[in-house]
């Protein structure tokens, strides 16, 4: 245990896009629109913080990883991530544009790095990074899921 760059570098580039919502907030967000409920959102917030905190002192996991496969597979998922991050912000910030599928993948904002924090629990072999990502991935799934679907149904 102990601080770790990597991990906290890891942390601050799956979170960081989320901060463009300050400088580019969505247009054309449904009124009434509402998280799926409070236990999904305490799960989300959670799994949040859990992940960056568990990331930023997990420097034993993370010292002595080799970059490898599971290594590739985080990149390429961070890439696809800020694709959908750059095509939210040329296409005029829509809402809807934070949910649209991607090809096979639904809700693919949120799926991606959960997936990403995922892998770095594998990557990491960290079993209470693995707890916090269930976490994350039960409660931003399903208010994803539910501001997808309220917002197709508009």
């Amino acid at each position: 245990m102990g601080f770790s760059l990597l991990g906290t570098l890891m942390a601050l580039i799956l979170l960081a896009p989320s901060l463009l919502m300050i400088k580019f907030p969505p247009e054309n967000v449904p009124s009434g629109l509402r998280d799926a409920g409070p236990i999904y959102t305490l799960l989300e917030r959670a799994g949040q913080l859990g992940c960056i905190g568990i990331l930023a002192i997990s420097q034993d996991n993370f010292q002595q990883v080799k970059f490898g496969v599971i290594a590739v597979f985080i990149v390429l998922i961070i890439a696809i991530y800020y694709g959908l991050w750059v095509r939210y912000i040329v296409k005029g910030q829509q809402f809807k544009l934070l949910w649209d599928p991607l090809v096979f993948i639904p809700i693919p904002m949120a799926v991606l790095p959960v997936c990403a924090f995922g892998l770095a629990a594998i990557w990491g072999k960290s079993i209470w990074l693995s707890i916090a990502v269930v976490c994350l991935a039960i409660g931003h799934l399903a208010n994803s899921w539910h501001s997808y679907k309220y917002t197709k149904d508009q």
